[in-house]
């Protein structure tokens, strides 16, 4: 009973090989010694008859019903506490690969580390294996010669990097664990004081980076555009840029989607192959730069240079793993700033040179009498059209070319100085008035004029802020020479309408405005041969004019308003005729509507009699056009011969003290024209 409980202790495998263990040497030893008259067995074995060829019985041996647990007499016994093996005994083991295995199906990792165990093997452990040195030494050829084959392998997987097969990126995964086990490896026996492999460190890392910068190197060299878009191109140079920078766009983006998977996070591998694609297309570009080029090709590399790869740079999918300000730029600042110049210089004497033969085309027509041609019943000239063409052509391939557009500044300086040499070719043309063909030409620049200051109102980020108000102001004042001139024979015309004008005839005799209202009249409709906006410009040109030239017959002081009866009716001339002469401008097309303002000022200063009132209208006409003068206030108020000199002298303090204590307002400039009335 104490046997059978030591045997329920053990497990049932144990149970097994126990009882046949000892079964079988009691056989043994029965079968070695001859009986002794008891047939009765030692053991509960029941034996057969059988005999053997000595002569002796064999008695053979069964199970008993306990083991016979197929036996169908002991179905019915039960064995609560002995586990079912069956399904352990029926798994599959998992297949255990050579290295040469593992190498063929390029398990990389699982190879290395089978390499680096037998190297812990033969170089960790040499003291505890007693190994004849042959065959040592055999075996470590052997290793030398297995990490060359996996270095191979691993070599060839880094290659393949930027294949578009998911098995490729498969591979690279296990070569870059491989790596790493590599790099761990060294670490390890640099830490141990025994000799290591000749082999360590075997910087797998490094040498990881320098096959890049070969693969990297190699795709530079044979990057190639398609036939479709190859032929796109002026030259074989623009070709091989064009072809390197779609490369190395296209492998960068692959790197980011597909590679950057394959490897930690702390490799970095996206900037290092950021700085291995931006070295081999810098040094591509610099011995390009460094041949000599034309000035096509040296447009087309300096476009690339500052804008086309700082564009693909900045690429949402590739700013978020490589950073490209560590990259800097592809070309030296001392080489970048001779091509730059080299360019610049080209584009500056191209410009001039077209933009000045265009205004000499234009001196040469009028000199030879030629009238410019009508469109649309408008003197038309392509001055301005061409000159615009030209010069914003150039802003643009600057900006296209360079990136930058304070570097046009160069080509705004060249629009000054034109402006300035057509504005001297304008000044030869109202000179030359004896020209038939003067008048024409003047309406046709006028045009110009106008199309000058839109462009250079609507393109003010392209100019410094000097530069514009220089050109500015040499179109403004070409604009009113040329309006000047229109206006001048109109002027003349009226001269004796003018004479009459502050007079006591005007005051007392209405058809004298009347006379000048219609010779205005007949003037306006006669003009023609300008567009829309120049038409506008001359009548509103013309408005002023006229107005100006009324408040300077008026304080010419020719008439003497004695009484409030003469100063009331003269206030009734002024108003109505500011009136009138507005209504006839602003019908003909003068946007000028604010000069009737100034003519009802001075009606109202004549009707009033009251000293403080006629102060606070002067001072209200003094805040409204500042340009308002001590000598004219002088003038306007002689008018009134009731007015004594003290007030005058006290209404004209205080306008200057309001003045002097208040700063200037922006108004328009009108009393600052009415020149000549004393």
């Amino acid at each position: 009973m104490q046997t059978l409980s030591v045997l329920r202790s053990i497990p049932f495998s144990s149970h097994i090989f126990f009882y046949l263990a000892s079964a079988a040497m009691r056989t043994l030893r029965t079968s070695n010694t001859p009986e002794i008259g008891s047939t009765k067995p030692e053991s509960p074995v029941e034996h057969s008859g059988k005999t053997t060829s000595a002569g002796r019985k064999f008695k053979h041996f069964t199970l008993p019903p306990i083991l016979r647990r197929n036996s169908k007499s002991n179905s019915h016994v039960s064995f609560p506490d002995v586990p079912n093996t069956s399904s352990l005994i029926a798994a599959p083991q998992k297949e255990l690969l050579t290295f040469e295995q593992n190498l063929e199906r390029n398990h990389l990792s699982a190879a290395g580390q089978q390499l680096i165990d037998r190297e812990e093997h033969l170089y960790g452990r040499i003291s505890e294996v007693v190994q004849p040195t042959t065959e040592r030494e055999k075996e470590k050829e052997k290793l030398a010669r297995d990490r060359k084959g996996l270095l191979s392998h691993i070599d060839l997987a880094v290659k393949s990097s930027l294949s578009p097969d998911k098995d490729s990126l498969e591979v690279l995964k296990s070569a870059v664990k491989a790596i790493l086990q590599e790099e761990e490896q060294d670490r390890r026996w640099l830490k141990q004081e025994s000799k290591q492999p000749f082999w360590r460190p075997s910087e797998c890392r490094r040498h990881h980076d320098t096959v890049i910068q070969s693969l990297v190197e190699e795709c530079m060299v044979n990057a190639k555009l398609p036939p479709e878009e190859s032929n796109k191109l002026r030259s074989s140079l623009q070709r091989d840029i064009c072809g390197k920078g779609r490369r190395l766009q296209e492998d960068l983006l692959r790197v980011v989607k597909d590679v950057k998977g394959c490897y930690p996070e702390d490799m970095d591998i996206c900037n290092l192959y950021g700085k291995m694609y931006h070295q081999a297309f810098s040094a591509g570009m610099r011995k390009i730069a460094e041949y000599g080029l034309g000035m096509i090709d040296c447009s087309y590399l300096l476009h690339w240079v500052n804008v086309a790869y700082p564009e693909i740079l900045q690429n949402l999918e590739l700013t978020k793993a490589i950073n490209p300000e560590a990259l800097g730029k592809l070309l030296t600042e001392e080489l970048t700033t001779h091509l730059e110049n080299q360019y610049l210089t080209h584009q500056e004497t191209e410009v001039q040179t077209l933009i000045n033969k265009v205004l000499n085309v234009e001196e040469q027509a009028w000199r030879e009498g030629s009238v410019p041609e009508l469109r649309d019943n408008c003197y038309f000239s392509p001055l301005a059209i061409d000159v615009i063409q030209f010069v914003h052509a150039a802003f643009e391939s600057v900006e296209t070319v360079l990136g930058d557009t304070s570097k046009v500044q160069m080509i705004a300086c060249l629009l000054k100085d034109f402006l300035n040499s057509y504005k001297k070719f304008q000044e030869k043309v109202l000179k030359g008035s004896n020209n038939r063909n003067s008048g024409t030409v003047i309406m046709a620049n006028l045009s110009c004029v106008e199309q000058f200051r839109d462009y250079i109102v609507k393109k003010a980020d392209l100019f410094p802020v000097d530069i514009k108000e220089c050109c500015l102001s040499i179109v403004a004042d070409m604009k009113n020479c040329g309006y000047r001139y229109l206006t001048s024979p109109i002027h003349k015309d009226l001269k004796s309408q003018y004479r009459s004008l502050g007079t006591p005839i005007w005051l007392e005799k209405k058809h004298v405005f009347e006379k000048l209202l219609e010779g205005i009249n007949k003037h306006t409709q006669d003009v023609t041969g300008l567009t829309d906006s120049c038409h506008q410009e001359l009548l509103s040109q013309l408005h002023l004019e006229v107005t100006v030239e009324y408040v300077r017959r008026l304080l010419k002081r020719k008439i003497k308003l004695r009484d409030k009866e003469m100063q009331e009716q003269a206030a009734r001339s002024v108003w109505e005729d500011g009136q009138r002469l507005n209504q006839l401008f602003t019908e003909a097309g003068s946007r000028e509507e604010w000069l009737s303002d100034i003519l009802a000022r001075i009606a109202e200063v004549l009707k009033l009699q009251d000293i403080s009132s006629i102060q606070l209208e002067i001072v209200t006409l003094g805040q409204a056009y500042p340009d308002l003068s001590d000598v004219q206030v002088t003038a306007l108020l002689s008018l009134k011969s009731n007015l004594s000199a003290s007030a005058v002298k006290r209404i004209k303090k205080t306008l200057l003290d309001i003045q002097d204590t208040t700063s200037s307002q922006d108004g328009p400039s009108f009393f600052s024209k009415v020149l000549g009335f004393q």
